[in-house]
């Protein structure tokens, strides 16, 4: 639990932080229109298991020609251990089992629990990340990004298949507390983390995923298998790596942010692949969300 009463531990945001930031929403907000086109092909939990069986393949391959150290420990693994669950596993298969059945605004107005989720966890479990009045605003304008970008009327389906909209803000919490433990890991080389977390995601997911599916694989095609190999490589393998060097370097509270900015990039994604329109609508909520980032993380100025 977190004792430092410090208010700002992490000194000024720099432009690389801001980069990394929009970089993992850019890469993340791709996700949601491949995961739709998985889950026509083959059931969440195949969906989840294949590309987590690839993102791992290929962190493993890029760990041992990076010859990077694996971490070593029982605590470590500990923590690799659970990360691989609360990060990966549990909201892959949750988000994706959700979106078969609810709609993508609706789904985005769900997942906008994380960063108010993560406000709280990170003011008890992380040092120098308190729950400031300035902060909550920021979040509370993030929100309302979010609200807009969507339309109020996406509100309009909460309640309306209760257990798939649980799953997928459960989905978020999932994500809000792994990063708190991203944060509080023994410190270990980051590629040989990341393949440790990935490999043990898929030892969590695979024979769950064989078990439910009869033990029998889907039909493997190149339209089957492309999205998997897509959210393998980027959304998971590189927005891992990337998490985790912005981790390394500022607070949770911060990161969070990205899961306002995801659903914006989503519909930027989705203009510039299916010739959608990026309406004002979408440029003020993303507004709203850069203005939510800027009060939360201002600096004070000291007496």
């Amino acid at each position: 639990m977190a004792t430092n009463p410090g208010s700002d531990a992490f000194g000024p945001i720099l432009p690389r932080h801001i980069g990394m930031l929009l970089l993992l929403a850019m890469v993340w907000g791709t996700s949601f229109l491949v995961i739709k086109i998985g889950v026509e092909y083959m059931s969440a939990i195949q969906l989840t298991a294949f590309r987590l069986s690839v993102a791992a393949f290929v962190m493993i391959v890029c760990a041992l020609i990076m010859r990077s150290a694996f971490p070593v420990g029982a605590r470590a693994w500990a923590y690799c251990f659970v990360l691989a669950a609360f990060g990966n596993s549990l909201p892959f298969f949750l988000i994706s089992w959700g979106e078969e059945a609810i709609a993508s605004g609706l789904a985005a107005i769900l997942m906008a629990v994380m960063p108010l989720t993560t406000l709280v966890l990170a003011h008890y479990f992380t040092d120098g990340d308190r729950l400031r009045p300035q902060k909550l605003i920021g979040i509370l304008l993030g929100f309302g990004g979010v609200i807009v970008l969507v339309g109020p009327e996406a509100l309009k389906g909460l309640g309306g298949d209760f257990i798939r909209q649980l799953a997928t803000a459960g989905g978020a919490v999932c994500y809000a507390i792994s990063v708190i433990i991203v944060r509080r890991m023994p410190p270990s080389p980051m590629m040989g983390r990341a393949a440790l977390v990935l490999g043990f995601s898929v030892l969590q997911t695979v024979p769950l995923a064989l078990y439910l599916s009869g033990w029998t694989l889907p039909e493997l095609t190149f339209d089957s298998i492309w999205p998997s190999v897509y959210l393998g490589v980027f959304p998971t393998a590189l927005a891992t790596l990337i998490l985790f060097k912005l981790l390394s370097e500022r607070e949770p509270s911060f990161v969070a942010f990205q899961n306002y900015l995801v659903p914006v990039f989503g519909i930027m994604w989705g203009a510039l692949l299916l010739d959608e329109v990026v309406t004002v609508q979408v440029m003020a909520a993303l507004l709203l969300i850069l203005c939510g980032i800027y009060v939360a993380n201002r600096r004070r100025r000291q007496p």
